[in-house]
């Protein structure tokens, strides 16, 4: 039975460069990236478990890092000494299954601290109730 590796590649980048827009802006000490981090791991962990219970002939191995990329991204690829290109249907079963993982844009705000909530009720005060958009 072939074993396929899974590579993740976490997204923090992005994240960072969208605190700037955020009213209030939200600052590097605002959220919990290490926390976020184990979050998405867990998540993704938990989707591939899924997919191999489902599939016993699929095995996957997982590893994860914290690239500076565009979006999350999963890299299939075969393991073991006669390793090729992984059949496309493996591909697309790995995709389907981290696909609502993946499209989860707005975790880290999970992931915000009380400070940066302290500071959103002060600029909610002064600019007032309900924003005007």
């Amino acid at each position: 039975m072939p074993t396929y590796r899974v590579r993740i590649a976490l997204d923090l980048a992005s994240i960072r460069a969208c605190f700037p827009r955020e009213r209030p802006p939200v600052a590097n000490g605002d959220w919990d990236a290490a926390a976020y981090v184990d979050e998405r791991i867990r998540a993704y962990r938990d989707a591939l478990h899924e997919l191999s219970a489902g599939e016993p002939d699929l095995q996957l191995e997982a590893s994860f890092d914290t690239l500076s990329v565009a979006g999350d991204r999963v890299v299939v690829s075969s393991a073991g000494p006669a390793a090729g290109e992984p059949p496309a249907g493996v591909i697309r079963q790995v995709e389907h299954a981290l696909r609502p993982v993946s499209r989860d844009a707005c975790a880290w705000r999970r992931h915000l601290r009380a400070a940066y909530f302290a500071r959103h009720r002060a600029w909610r005060r002064e600019t007032g109730s309900p924003i005007a958009h």
